[in-house]
């Protein structure tokens, strides 16, 4: 499946340090009330009233998938992957805009590979932001959609352009209620999901994003290592799970 994005550095990817993630996330779970400002006065940010990339190919990749919660897929799809991403990660937009259409139109889409996405909050403020508006959407069952549409229309890290106008922009076009979605993303349990990822990116000794496990459907899971634009290695490693 096309996308019609030509990726710059698509086998790169963002470091992370995970050392320590999960305390920090626990204490901002806690003490955080979200707003709408970044830490850089970078200007290269999606206008507030730029049209919204993504559109046609998000419902195209996923129209007709089930979804739950942080899930795309068959429950009872044999073969399980694992992303950790950071929402501002330019390398894992790379990945989601090139080769995981690929992955989900072939195996995702056929009943053969279920994939969750456990997001992680290392490069910023507008990172926690994100991921906890995701977290809302998958309330909703479709936090898919709006993480697509998300990294269609990535702005530079660091810049403070995860505003509640951005993430109300998408969220319109993810089809998600905003006013439940706004309502639940700054409560503590939305936080909940975000410590969970954390502690999973420390178990499988995540070092960057985006990173993959994979394993038979309730696991146990193991660390993929592969580039992210080859979706034949990552074919490969679902084949070898199908057997």
């Amino acid at each position: 499946m096309s996308t019609g994005y030509s990726a710059p550095q698509p086998n790169k990817r963002r470091n992370v340090m995970i050392a320590g993630l999960i305390v920090v996330v626990v204490v901002v779970a806690a003490i955080l009330i979200l707003v709408s400002s970044g830490d850089s006065s970078n200007s290269s940010t999606p206008a507030a009233n730029a049209p919204l990339n993504g559109l046609k190919e998000t419902k195209a990749m996923l129209d007709g998938i089930p979804q739950d919660g942080n899930a795309l897929g068959k429950k009872n799809a044999p073969v399980t992957m694992i992303e950790y991403a950071d929402y501002q990660c330019p390398f894992c937009r790379d990945y989601a805009l090139n080769t995981m259409p690929i992955l989900i139109n072939d195996y995702v889409r056929t009943g053969k590979l279920r994939m969750e996405f456990e997001p992680l909050t290392f490069i910023g403020p507008d990172s926690e932001t994100a991921a906890r508006a995701g977290v809302a959407a998958g309330q909703q069952n479709l936090e898919w959609n709006y993480t697509h549409l998300f990294f269609f229309n990535q702005g530079t890290e660091r810049s403070g352009y995860v505003t509640d106008a951005f993430i109300n922009k998408l969220y319109a076009g993810a089809g998600v209620d905003a006013a439940k979605a706004n309502a639940y993303r700054t409560t503590p349990a939305a936080a909940v999901p975000i410590a969970t990822a954390s502690a999973g990116a420390e178990k499988y000794g995540v070092a960057s994003t985006p990173s993959f496990v994979v394993g038979p459907t309730g696991g146990p899971y193991t660390k993929l290592e592969v580039e992210i634009s080859n979706a034949d290695a990552f074919k490969s490693a679902f084949d070898a799970l199908l057997k």
